[in-house]
């Protein structure tokens, strides 16, 4: 069964105007893209016109790919690249400890469902290609994960690094990241599938960080021919997009800085800034990312272009001047930040893909559902923080009850009020004896009180504890399920059947984020 909640109902998104606005088809965002979200003909045409480098991509691609293990079908899917009539549909993500967050398989089952659809309707072959951002430096975004416990409650295993500050892709899998893994194992609420999860998402010997994960995607998506790229396998073939991107630095600042105050005359928000967005990196001796400043980096760019790398705002034009992208599959925030390339885009004579919001789940069993709705609240009202516990726990108490006590506690101050003036009139100083009297015997009655609506409860099958491990299980940390927890969560508890959920889970051009609730006996 399948739910609906509209993305401005979520305070997730409710900051997000721009994206909000781009979803609903307002043109003043769609403005600031070059195609509107299901321009899709509109998109292809622009692709069309422009020449990849196929023949060199392919042959790295196909590199890749091999190394890391990949089926028939996505080895074929690399070699159907090579036909100038072949496009892809590209989503991305880092290379986050067992997978990062959810929204990662998200965004792939979109991307490949994505496939299927503009195959159909373009008359077009498509394929899926998924870019692991292994060039990434921030180590405190992978190095960590979430999950629920055997007592409900959200725990948290994490690794460190000597290397910190280096690329992801230059993290090997240490003892510190297996003794992180088994710490995950351990802890987690095991479900049906425990063992076969934690096979599938178990690393191998010789693989780096990086490399464990491409292969992971790879196989859990291999029948359905998903293609794996890494920063580093492409920059051999974008030397000339490297050396144009150093040669306009000047002019990609200035754009960047007019469309920033573009979208503030217009309402919304800019996301990047010209000081820190639009530059490329190298290496320094000690393996670190550093700012390309100097001449002698403009010289050796074409010539060694493996040493450099690109910034959140250049990183989608590095991958749209290689592979043949007719639309990319982004989250809110991605789509929001990506408002501001199209100016870029421009510049490097580039056509910018179509923008697509990736699918967005929170998953519930039919147990969960069936006790959500015996508390007399609902899963929306949870992921809308419209919930409180407080309340939702005490308005289950029949009324009859709580005015018992309400009625006991109005005697209580009926009682003792006489008392007041005679005390006052004898010793003033005995009304403030009078007052702890009162506030004494009311927090003795709330104590009771607590513990007879404890009992209560109990009898009726109710307890505080089991309605704060529901909300755990669907708004952990108080964030969407999708940004916390990893797909073993779901692995573990559905098995590998969950994927082929996500391949059809609510409709495909239907941006609201989908309650997905799932029988109790797995998929």
């Amino acid at each position: 069964m399948i739910a609906t909640i509209a993305p401005r109902d979520l305070p997730a998104s409710a900051g997000n105007k721009l994206y909000l606005d781009y979803i609903a088809g307002l043109e003043s965002a769609i403005a600031f893209y070059a195609h509107g979200p299901s321009d899709f003909a509109g998109a292809l045409g622009a692709r069309r016109t422009y020449t990849y480098p196929r023949s060199q991509v392919v042959a790295l691609l196909a590199e890749y790919n091999a190394r890391l293990g990949a089926r028939e079908l996505a080895l074929a899917n690399v070699e159907a690249l090579q036909d100038a009539d072949t496009f892809c549909v590209i989503t991305g993500q880092q290379a986050g400890f067992l997978g990062g967050p959810a929204y990662t398989a998200f965004k792939i089952a979109t991307t490949i469902r994505l496939t299927t659809h503009l195959e159909a309707s373009l008359g077009a072959r498509v394929v899926p290609v998924f870019w692991l951002a292994s060039e990434d430096h921030d180590f405190g975004e992978i190095n960590h994960t979430y999950m629920i416990q055997r007592d409900g409650e959200i725990g948290r295993v994490a690794f460190g690094w000597a290397g910190e500050g280096q690329p992801i892709a230059a993290l090997p899998v240490t003892e510190d990241v297996t003794r992180a893994l088994d710490d995950y194992w351990s802890k987690v609420r095991p479900g049906t599938y425990l063992e076969q999860t934690r096979e599938q998402f178990a690393p191998r010997p010789g693989e780096d960080f990086s490399t464990w994960c491409a292969r992971t995607w790879s196989e859990l998506f291999a029948a359905q021919g998903l293609v794996i790229v890494e920063p580093r396998t492409l920059r051999p073939a974008a030397g000339s997009f490297l050396r144009s991107a150093l040669d306009r630095s000047d002019e990609i600042r200035r754009r960047l800085d007019g469309v920033a105050q573009a979208l503030i005359e217009a309402g919304y928000e800019p996301q990047l800034t010209s000081d820190y967005a639009g530059q490329l990196y190298t290496f320094d001796s000690s393996g670190l990312r550093v700012r390309v400043e100097t001449e002698q980096d403009r010289e050796g760019v074409e010539a060694h272009p493996e040493r450099y790398s690109t910034d959140a705002a250049l990183r989608p034009l590095f991958a749209d001047a290689l592979l043949p992208v007719i639309v990319s599959v982004l989250g809110p925030g991605e789509t929001a930040y990506q408002g501001m390339l199209r100016p870029l885009y421009e510049l490097f004579a580039l056509p910018q893909p179509l923008l697509f919001p990736r699918k967005s789940y929170t998953v519930v069993s039919e147990h969960e559902a069936t006790r959500i709705a015996q508390y007399q609240t609902s899963v929306r009202d949870i992921l809308t923080e419209q919930m409180d516990a407080d309340a939702v726990y005490r308005d289950l108490v029949p009324r009859s009850e709580l005015e018992m006590f309400a009625a006991a506690q109005r005697g209580l101050t009926d009682a003792l009020s006489p008392l007041r003036p005679y005390l006052e009139d004898l010793d003033p100083s005995l009304s403030r004896t009078w007052q702890q009297t009162l506030s004494n015997a009311d927090r003795g009655l709330e104590k009771l009180r607590e513990r007879a609506l404890k009992a209560r409860m109990s009898k009726l099958g109710f307890s505080k504890g089991e309605l704060h491990r529901l909300q755990n299980a669907l708004y952990p940390r108080g964030r969407l399920q999708e940004r916390v927890l990893p797909l073993p969560h779901y692995l573990n508890e559905y098995g590998t059947g969950f994927i082929d959920q996500l391949l059809s889970a609510g409709d495909l051009e239907d941006f609201y984020h989908h309650v997905l609730t799932i029988g109790d006996t797995h998929v």
